[in-house]
């Protein structure tokens, strides 16, 4: 892709191999897409506790008493520290470019999580932000009162009320007072290197949390615009929960915890009230291909939602619920005074 005047890069991968004869004469299916970002990271956030000398400017003095009562509480405090591990963490995967900077489309997520906190009276402080992680694996976590959510698993979500399952259950994270490791807001455990960002941050929770979250959220959803809506999110839970299987490395998450592990699938009470799942059907879209929604910018990392036309399914086979499929960019060439549009008339190669 044109990325910059006179500058072309790579962006996307794409592989395809069919009738591949395997043992015993079986035949093995092959696809794969890979994408590339993070080109220009210079705008990313840096940290300077080590490299910047700050010299603070003389203040009138105080009497024991005034700066007694500028003391923070104990409770305070420990919002304070806490909200400095957050934003250690979430710094550190938007410099390693894995965190897309903030734009549109959290602002999407954030009216979905309002919506949530709103109808159900929730209090909660500091407030609650959105980002997005650039990956494709499915997972959704916390980082402390920030909501992460992946590209991939935005990609294959089939309607808002989907969405507003997966933001309901780290909302419950959040509501419920489930913490994140503090050890985070001492900036030396944010000195390793890039390529050990997965190895070195974590933010998976125990299995009484995940339980704990589970059954906020149900209550959550019960209270919110979504609560007609939920078969729609059962049915994409079915569906993951018929896939998970094949689908071993899209479900295994890099930072959080997996959407379907084993038998067990996270807000699984939802499967009981989703109609029955029929992949025959043109009309029931239970989950998407990846790469239905989420645009890339792979220079900046910014992110947009795809905008085009819903194209009308004719064959249960166009349905493809989290395949990958072939890229056909719109490419655009840009030049000093302008831009020249050029649509692909093919695969990008």
């Amino acid at each position: 892709m044109n990325m910059r005047p006179g500058l072309w890069l790579p962006a996307y991968i794409y592989s395809e191999e069919s009738n591949l004869l395997y043992r015993g004469g079986h035949k093995l299916h092959f696809k794969a897409q890979t994408r590339l970002w993070g080109y220009d990271l210079r705008q990313a956030g840096q940290n300077e506790e080590f490299s910047q000398i700050v010299v603070d400017a003389p203040q009138q003095s105080v009497t024991d008493q005034s700066a007694a009562a500028q003391d923070p509480t104990p409770v305070e405090s420990q919002r304070h520290w806490e909200s400095e591990a957050e934003q250690n963490a979430v710094e550190r995967l938007e410099k390693v470019g894995l965190l897309a900077p903030e734009g549109d489309v959290d602002k999407v997520l954030q009216t979905v999580v309002d919506n949530l906190i709103v109808t159900n009276n929730l209090t909660i402080e500091p407030e609650v932000r959105t980002r997005v992680l650039l990956t494709s694996p499915l997972e959704s976590f916390t980082i402390g009162h920030v909501i992460v959510v992946s590209r991939g698993l935005l990609d294959v979500l089939p309607d808002e009320a989907s969405l507003a399952m997966v933001l309901a259950h780290e909302l419950s994270h959040i509501a419920l007072g489930h913490r994140l490791d503090t050890k985070f807001a001492f900036n030396d455990r944010m000195l390793f290197p890039d390529e050990n960002t997965f190895q070195r941050l974590d933010f998976a929770r125990d299995q009484a949390d995940e339980d704990a979250a589970d059954k906020k959220a149900l209550e959550i959803l019960t209270k919110s615009p979504y609560k007609d809506k939920l078969g729609n999110a059962g049915l994409f839970l079915k569906a993951l929960q018929e896939h998970a299987p094949e689908l071993k490395n899209l479900i295994r998450p890099h930072l959080g915890n997996s959407l379907a592990s084993g038998k067990s699938t996270r807000m699984s009470a939802l499967l009981t009230s989703a109609p029955q799942l029929q992949p025959e059907r043109t009309d029931q879209i239970a989950a998407l291909p990846l790469g239905g929604r989420i645009r890339v910018d792979p220079w900046s990392d910014k992110i947009e939602l795809i905008r085009t036309k819903p194209v009308a399914i004719l064959t249960s086979s166009e349905k493809m619920p989290f395949e990958v499929t072939p890229f056909y960019p719109y490419l655009t060439r840009l030049s000093d005074v302008g831009s020249e549009k050029v649509t692909a008339t093919g695969p990008a190669n």
